[in-house]
């Protein structure tokens, strides 16, 4: 069973990673500082993925784990024919697994707890 802390630790990582993307997109000039972030974010969200198909299982995580594969193969690619563009599928994708850590949050703090829990 996934723990309530690591769902917590997880969305809170996210969250926090990407308030920093908006603030940096609405606020900063460059836009180089944003991808490093988006990057980041990536990271996070691909090894937050295959750990939880890793260690519990979780079948879910591994279709973001082959998409975000394909998309970090295929993004400099679309960024030399679209430019700035080709971030938005990687946005996409970045809410997508967000908005699911999120629904898997919910179920894991509303599941009933056993006497060992407590």
């Amino acid at each position: 069973m996934i723990s309530k802390f690591r769902m917590k630790i997880d969305l809170l990582g996210q969250a926090v990673l990407i308030v920093a993307i908006l603030l940096l997109a609405f606020f900063a000039s460059g836009i180089r500082s944003t991808n490093t972030m988006l990057v980041v974010l990536g990271i996070w969200q691909v090894a937050s993925a295959f750990h939880l198909f890793y260690v519990y299982r979780h079948i879910k995580r591994l279709n973001y784990v082959k998409t975000a594969i394909v998309l970090a193969v295929s993004l400099p690619v679309w960024n030399h024919l679209v430019g700035n563009l080709a971030y938005l599928p990687v946005a996409g994708v970045v809410i997508w697994y967000f908005t699911q850590t999120i629904s898997d949050t919910i179920k894991v703090y509303n599941r009933p707890r056993s006497f060992w829990d407590l």
